[in-house]
């Protein structure tokens, strides 16, 4: 799971937080910012989203196409 892709979909990325590797598997070993730090099941519920999305699995085929994809 990438945290970071899931802070992202949780629309959490305006909070400040430290992951203890940059590399997965990676958890949060600080967290601060207006919004409460994401519990494991809102991490995992928001990682189930990012890998049924389209833009997702297109990334993962093709890497050079970023992910998520601008609007």
């Amino acid at each position: 799971m990438d945290i970071n892709l899931c802070v992202d979909q949780l629309g959490l990325n305006a909070n400040y937080y430290t992951l203890n590797q940059s590399n997965v598997p990676h958890e949060i070993v600080r967290w601060d910012g207006p919004a409460t730090q994401p519990t494991q099941a809102e991490l995992e519920t928001a990682w189930a989203e990012i890998q049924a999305d389209e833009d997702y699995q297109a990334h993962l085929a093709d890497p050079t196409k970023s992910y998520p994809v601008a609007a």
